[in-house]
Parts: C-alpha cells; structure tokens; sequence
C-alpha cells in the first residue's frame, strides 16, 4: 500500500468514525432470525404468531367474524436487507446495477421480507465496503454529473452542496450542520489529491454510515404511541415499494408536508404504482410470498423422476433456474397482462416454457431453446394457477416423493393462511410412530395413518394432508399423471373450510373454485401483504386491522395494486408504540 494511499484510507476511516460508520450496530453475526420467508411452517417471527390450532374454519373473508386488534408494533431501526442495499447503491449511483456483496450468516436473500433483527458485523462490514468501494469506481468517469457543480462554483461549496443533497437522498432525511461539517472533513482529506479523490472519499463514508444501512421507525421518541415522521414515511413507501431507497418526489414530499397526510399519502401511493420498477418490486414480493425461489434454490431431485429429458437437457441448476423464471412469467401474466385479478394466480391454466421444460412436462414446443413461450396446459390435467404450477410442485416436495405434509402445509400456510397447527413436538420422535410410518411404502398409506388411524396425528394432519390430496395428479417435479405407486390417482380431499369447501372436493381446479367463491386467497394476500408492510409475519386470521384491509380491497376492483394501495395507506403500518426493538 502507498503512503499516499495508506494516508487516504486514514483520512477515510477518521471521517468514517465521525460519522458513525464503524460504530457497533450489533456485535453479533447476521441476521438473528433468517426464518422470514413466506414458506413453511414456522416461516417468520415476532409477536403475531398464532398459538392454537386455527383448523379449517373462518375461511378469513371480510365478514362479522369477531376479530382481535394486531400486537403493536415498537418504534425501531431496522437495517436495510442485502437486495435493499444494493438496491439502494444503484439507484443513487445510477448505476445499471446494484453491487454483490456476500451477506455470509445473514437472513436469505430470497426471504419474504427483511430481518427486523439484522445487525452489521465485521465481516459484513467489510464486505459492505468492498461493495461500495467497487461501485464508486464504476461512477468515477461520470462523477462531475453525479456531483453537478455549477459554472464557477468554487469547490468547496459545490462539495458542502453535494455533501447535503446528495447526503439527503442517502439518509432519507435532511442532514444537520454537524453531519455536514464531517462529510467536508473527510472531502478536505480526499481534496488534498484532487477534487474527486474528496468527493469519492464522501460518498465511501456517506455509504457505509449507520443513517444509510438502517432505516428509522422511531418518530416522535417521547410519546406512548406514534405515527412514523413525514421522512420516515417516505422511507416506508420507498422500501414497500420499490425495495429501494425512496426517489426524490417522496422526499421532498416528506420535506413540504405532504406526506404528513392521508391525503398526501394516497397521492404518493397512485404516482408510485404507475412506475415500472414498482410493478416488477410487487410481482417479485407476490413470488416471494410463496417462497418457491427459496424453496427452489435448495430442492435437488432423484435423477429417475427425469428420465424423459435427454442429458443435454437434464442440468437440475437450470431446470431450477428456468422453474424461477417460468413462475415469474406466470404471475407477471396474470397480474399485468391480464385481468390484474389475484384470483387468476389460482385458476389460470397458463404456463411458460422453454426446450428444457416443455420436454419435461410434454408440451409442444418449436422455439429457440432457451426461449420462453406461453402455453395452456391441456384441460385434461386439472391445473389451476399456483396450486399446481410446476415450479410450486416442484419445490413442495421431496426429493423422490410428493411429501402430503410439505404440499399440504404450503396451501395451509401460503395460499389459505390459516391459522397454525400445533407443533407435533415429541410426536416427530415417538419411536413406535416412526416404526409404523417406516412399513408403509407410500406417501397415501401414510397419511391414511396420520388421518385415520394413529389419533395423536389426526388431529393437525386433519388439517394439513387434504389440501396435498388433491394434488396427487401431479408427481414430485410437476408432471402430470394418473397412475401412482400403481394404483390410479384420486385427488379427493374431504374439507370442512367454508361454506364452499364443505365434504368431497376432487382436483385443483374444483378447489381453486371454491376457494375464488369464498374469498380465501384475497383474504390471506391481505394478511401477507400486511405482513411485508411491516416486517412481522402476521399469522392470525381474525386481526382486526388486516380484516379492515381485506373489506376495503373487496370493495375494489381487486386487482394487486389495489391490495398494495390499501396496504399502504392504512395507518397501522405507520403507528409505532415507545420503546426501541
């Protein structure tokens, strides 16, 4: 390292501490609670977990049913995820794309929401600042445009300008005269090279500060209870629905006041969703919501189940891959390319293939290899939406065989959000338990036993198998089929749900029906919408506030942006209780 180089980082490090940027933001490793994604049994945290068995009662719709009041949410900071950073780089850069950064023993970057508990430890501080570093450099032939200095503008108050601009949009809020005073010390440092060595010295601490990698949900600290500041609202809508940090029409609506009022809000809320990159945040936050990116990056099949694809076709990173992306397209269908209904994520037929996957699923295909086309899959097969679309299937089951429970606790958990079914605890253990599950050869035989014959089971696998029953046309990579472990398929589940899944319900697309008839899936899109809204999985059905959302979307034209709309401008996503968390 050179002299002059070693007295640069110096002069970086002594402006980084001014700062805050290496102050202790959480001693320990990570995220404490990378659990948070949408799939799953005990997917997420925090205080709204159910503690009893919801069953398949009080389907969630938006009727009389009694309702109790959401637990309060504390005034906190809540660290940006890695997407929101790098993110966040991007769009105030303006880069094409944002930085990579190594987020070792944090929360998984396909998490339905971020981390409310994330801390920055040293390792991924450092990896932080090997990621701002790498992307201020990709800006360094343009720097005179991103800072802008005016003709004739002398130096140092084009950089005390830039500093409280620039620095504005980083920290989502306006700068004070201190923070100001220490992002010129650390230019003055940079400016003993040049101008831009000062000014890229600025942007390294401004990058990697505390008011940067957090966001603030505190308000007005001295009070019981608190609505977020016109700043901090601002951040919310950006991060709700961008993933990124707000754009300059929500700050400086903040700093006018407009964002102070419901009515200012809903403005801002009707200008973002007319955006592109909003429309892609909210069909990836929809994907997420059922977690089959997650679940697709860590599912690796038996080779048997993929004997019809020749080997030059048989790559299971790329069949995942491709899963991902012909998912994507399916929800990008139906929520911008066609009616916008959420109900339609449930009873489309549609699907998108490329070589790879049009020879596994048998459909006709006379495109470029690795080209996307839409098709519909025939009647014949009974599918409907993401119940059965094969990268859903896919991901909910194991490796060699479907797994009842899994596909059962992902319609359960994911597309329904009833409330969760006790944790069989000592059950999964019980040794005779095991040994009787051990003799019986299929996935049907053993849910007939957890159903009908072994009592401490039935009650929660009552529960949970008949939603997988229904899906038995489909084997453990998505494929359709009428024959399984020799005996013909029957995808009969027996419910007592609502009033429109009550007794016997053969196939997807008759369960799906009943599911559209009784407002099942807008009712839980509510809930998780809710849930991404603040940053806590929400898992009772009867919370009053997200109740009120679902009456209110009901009364729309039930289109995803209407959710999101109601979402956003309900004032519980904005009230905070004292304290910190």
């Amino acid at each position: 390292m050179s002299v002059k180089t070693t007295v640069l980082h110096s002069a970086w490090l002594a402006g980084a501490l001014a700062l805050g940027v290496l102050s202790a933001c959480g001693a320990e490793g990570g995220d404490k609670n990378p659990g948070t994604g949408a799939s799953g049994p005990n997917a997420g945290t925090g205080a709204d977990a159910g503690t009893g068995a919801g069953g398949q009662s009080g389907g969630g719709g938006s009727g009389a049913t009694a309702c109790g009041p959401l637990d309060p949410v504390p005034a906190r900071i809540w660290r940006l995820s890695i997407a929101q950073f790098s993110n966040s780089v991007r769009d105030l850069l303006g880069l094409e794309q944002g930085p990579s950064v190594n987020n070792a023993g944090g929360s998984s970057e396909y998490a339905f929401f971020s981390d409310t508990a994330g801390a920055v430890d040293q390792t991924l501080a450092f990896n932080i600042h090997e990621a701002v570093t790498a992307s201020i450099e990709l800006v360094m032939p343009r720097l005179p445009a991103l800072v802008g200095c005016t003709a004739g503008e002398a130096e140092p108050a084009c950089a005390e300008r830039f500093a409280a601009s620039f620095g504005r949009r980083a920290f989502r809020r306006d700068l004070d005269a201190a923070e100001v005073t220490d992002l010129m010390k650390v230019y003055t440092e940079g400016r003993k090279q040049d101008f831009n060595t000062g000014i890229k010295l600025m942007l390294k601490a401004l990058l990697q500060s505390p008011s940067f990698l957090y966001r603030s949900e505190i308000g007005d600290p001295g009070a019981t209870e608190t609505a977020l500041t016109a700043y901090e609202v601002a951040t919310q809508l950006g991060f709700f629905f961008l993933n990124s940090t707000p754009d300059l029409e929500l700050l400086d609506a903040a700093g006018d006041g407009r964002l102070a009022t419901p009515e200012g809000i809903r403005e801002q809320i009707d200008r973002l969703l007319t955006l592109e990159p909003v429309k892609q945040n909210i069909s990836r936050v929809v994907l997420d919501w059922f977690g089959v990116r997650q679940a697709l990056s860590k599912t690796t099949k038996s080779a048997v189940l993929l004997g019809a694809l020749p080997p030059s076709l048989s790559d299971q990173n790329r069949l995942t891959s491709d899963l991902v992306t012909s998912t994507q397209m399916f929800i990008d269908e139906v929520l911008w390319r066609g009616s916008g209904d959420l109900d339609g994520l449930i009873t489309s037929r549609r699907v998108f293939v490329n070589q790879r996957l049009a020879a596994l699923y048998g459909i006709p295909f006379a495109s470029q290899p690795e080209q996307f086309v839409g098709a519909d899959f025939p009647e014949a097969q009974q599918r409907a939406g993401l119940l059965t679309q094969p990268g859903v299937l896919w991901a909910v089951s194991d490796p060699e065989v479907t797994s009842i429970v899994h596909r059962g606790l992902y319609v359960h958990n994911d597309l329904l959000c009833l409330d969760p079914v006790p944790s069989p605890g000592a059950l999964l253990e019980d040794p005779d338990i095991k040994a009787a599950l051990a003799m019986l050869p299929t996935e049907i035989d053993k849910s007939n036993y957890r159903m009908n014959v072994n009592q401490q089971c039935k009650g929660c696998h009552s529960q949970i198998d008949p939603f997988a029953l229904i899906l038995e046309g489909f084997d453990p990579v998505g494929a359709h089929r009428t024959v399984a472990d020799g005996k013909p398929v029957d995808p009969t589940g027996t419910f007592a749900l609502s009033p429109s899944l009550m007794g016997n319900v053969t196939g997807a697309p008759a369960f799906a029906q009943g599911i559209v008839a009784d407002s099942l899936l807008t009712a839980c899109a509510a809930q998780k919408i809710s849930s991404y809204a603040i940053g806590r999985m929400i898992r009772r059905q009867a919370t009053c506030e997200v109740k009120d959302v679902h009456a209110r979307f009901s009364a729309t034209d039930r289109k995803v942006t209407s959710l999101f709309r109601e979402v956003a401008a309900a004032s519980f996503v904005r009230t905070r209780i004292g304290g910190a968390q």
